[in-house]
């Protein structure tokens, strides 16, 4: 169903959520930053032209001019070919500081090309000088024309859109009725063969990270990532299909938590922290630019605590050790603290996800730290930033024509379309469901509209240079984690057409690795992309949303719970309690195996008839625990009650 025509239950709500007119074409907290960068630009101007207005010698003439524009230096000292080369070098150093956090890169490009044209400069060229000084100013005023330019075209996009808009009805999903349980589906075989591939990486020992991708630290395909999106999976697939099951699922989501710990993870900050903020300081979650880990992390703590136990809030749950004499003791509320902390003290409310780069999807991750925070802690985080948040994304980070802008850089304001594909478009939908529907929804709407196409009942996605590229692994070619990523969008939003027609694609069309134990995985595409495979897989109509800010009924907190099964040989394809009753189905992993299985949170000393076991009936112990056996040789349904 899509956002025009789901209907609402009585616990729902619908909106009509119009883009906003823009001021200007400027945010205002961008325009600021813009003009302290241009003022910044302007004294530096200056001081490039002070020395040959003053009659200073070649080199120091130069030198200065060379301040004026990256390689200026060496078009006033007639090195024309030099020029262009710190262009170029520059350039590239640009994208070193996007890709790595590295700010002090490009100043030391920039000057260091002035100091050395400066050094040999014999005399100073006429044009060359003239190229210096009015190059950047050039550009800079042919920038804002262009923009002035596509932000009118954009305006006027808007204004149609929001004519359609005027007569569109979001729906938005109310706090379920928990006293009737939540849905609880059951996984095919071929779910648990997915899941399988996300199990056996967190399964593997706490220091062991074989079968995960080993490029760099520091962007998409880093670690913590890989990380994230494995303990989101695992989470979800417990949320809507077995959520009476602990077990080697939650030890699974533990291990995810804890690999976090481990210094090859989270140790990126200390260098990022040194070239991108001039400080040394290996503090991971205390520094206002690591929401890449307070809030992807804080998110899988969260959900965590939601499903399991709280272990990760009590103080130093979270120990970070850098050395063997050195460790920084944190919690879940710290992570979700230091969030709150550095949203409020941002003109902009997001706040950056490395040194100086804000990104609207991981500020996503930093919201839904603090709902799922407030929820289980009483915490007002969340109350506290949104409407701030909810400014920011609207008038600083979106277009007026709806699109959201992905990156921008605090100190400069500067954005670029680079980062605003469909498929980051789709990801920031799925994301900001949980905090921010009504947006959501109408970003999935606005991407409806402006490209996705249906045919032949499968999914084709606009053109856009970065919807081939597989985030997991840096490789382009293919769609499929645009493909992947709209699955998990339109299956929140509550739009399965679009959802199955991306399902039909990836099976049409992409090739299934099947190791030698049965488990499978999409055989080209990054562990990062298999991951939120599994997420859209396990994920249901605003199955984020409920599992965020609404949680789990108290029945499941309460009631039954299989509490050991052996792995592989036992797969879970639904547990779920009325708080009474466990009811199981299994499925063989591994052959036809008798086996044992553990149930905890009985009634001690309580008889339960256990059907589908060869026990038959078990009394619970003093600790409200039961062993059962089973002959799994199928599909298996165990009823205990």
């Amino acid at each position: 169903m899509t956002a025009e025509t789901q209907i609402p239950s009585d616990r729902d709500r619908t909106a009509r959520v119009l883009l906003r007119t823009p001021s200007g074409p400027f945010a205002p907290v961008t325009a600021r930053r813009m003009r302290r960068a241009l003022l910044t630009y302007a004294a530096v101007w200056v001081v490039a032209v002070a020395p040959s207005v003053l009659g200073a010698g070649p080199g120091l003439a130069t030198g200065a001019l060379g301040l004026a524009l990256p390689g200026g230096g060496f078009a006033a000292a007639g090195h024309p070919w030099l020029a262009v080369a710190t262009v170029v070098v520059f350039v590239v150093a640009l994208v070193v500081w996007w890709f790595f956090g590295a700010t002090i890169v490009p100043p030391i490009i920039w000057i260091g090309a002035a100091v050395l044209a400066g050094v040999g400069a014999e005399a100073v060229s006429d044009a060359g000088r003239a190229v210096a000084l009015a190059a950047g100013p050039v550009l800079v005023a042919l920038s804002a024309a262009v923009h002035v330019v596509r932000h009118r075209a954009q305006v006027r996009i808007g204004e149609r859109l929001n004519r359609r808009l005027e007569q569109v009805d979001f729906v938005i999903t109310g706090m379920p009725d928990m006293s009737a349980g939540l849905p609880v589906a059951e996984s095919s075989a071929e779910d648990l063969a997915r899941l399988r591939y996300g199990l056996d990486l967190a399964l593997q020992p706490i220091d062991r990270f074989d079968g995960f991708t080993h490029l760099d630290q520091y962007r998409e395909a880093a670690l913590r990532y890989q990380l994230n999106a494995l303990s989101y999976g695992l989470s979800m697939s417990r949320f809507t299909r077995t959520p009476a099951f602990s077990g080697y699922l939650a030890e699974a989501q533990r291990s995810s938590i804890e690999k976090m710990l481990q210094r090859k993870v989270w140790g990126y900050w200390a260098k990022e922290n040194a070239w991108g903020n001039l400080r040394w300081d290996p503090e991971p979650v205390e520094n206002s630019e690591n929401i890449m880990l307070t809030g992807f992390m804080g998110l899988m703590l969260g959900m965590y605590e939601t499903l399991n136990d709280d272990r990760y809030a009590q103080p130093a749950g979270l120990p970070f050790r850098w050395s063997p004499t050195r460790t920084y003791d944190h919690s879940y509320g710290s992570l979700a603290a230091s969030i709150h902390r550095n949203m409020g003290g941002s003109d902009f409310t997001l706040f950056p996800c490395e040194p100086n780069w804000i990104y609207t999807v991981c500020n996503t991750f930093g919201l839904n730290t603090l709902v799922s925070h407030d929820r289980l802690h009483g915490t007002s985080y969340a109350a506290d930033v949104l409407p701030g948040l909810r400014d920011g994304y609207e008038d600083e980070f979106m277009r007026p024509d709806g699109k959201i802008v992905g990156v921008r850089a605090r100190h400069l304001g500067l954005s670029w379309n680079f980062w605003a594909s469909p498929s980051v478009q789709m990801t920031t939908t799925y994301w900001m469901h949980a905090g921010l529907p009504e947006l959501s929804q109408r970003t999935w709407w606005l991407l409806r509209e402006k490209g996705l196409t249906l045919r032949d009942g499968l999914l084709e996605l606009p053109k856009f240079a970065t919807n081939g590229l597989d985030p997991g692994n840096y490789l382009m070619g293919r769609d499929t984690f645009g493909q992947v990523v709209t699955i998990m969008a339109a299956r929140e939003v509550g739009d399965e057409e679009y959802a199955r027609a991306a399902e039909r694609t990836l099976d049409e069309r992409e090739p299934i690795e099947t190791s030698e134990t049965g488990v499978r995985r999409l055989k080209d595409s990054s562990g990062l992309a298999n991951h939120y495979a599994n997420l859209g897989r396990f994920g249901r109509r605003s199955g984020l949303r409920d599992l965020v800010a609404h949680g789990v009924p108290d029945t499941w907190r309460t009631g039954p719970r299989l509490a050991e099964a052996a792995y592989p040989e036992v797969l879970v394809a639904r547990a779920v309690t009325d708080g009474t009753a466990l009811d199981l189905v299994l499925l063989p992993g591994a052959g036809p195996v008798r086996t044992t299985l553990g149930i905890d949170r009985l009634v001690p000393g309580r008889t339960y008839t256990a059907t589908g076991t060869t026990t038959g009936g078990v009394t619970a112990d003093a600790f409200g625990r039961a062993l059962v056996e089973v002959d799994l040789g199928e599909r298996l349904e165990v009823r205990l009650y």
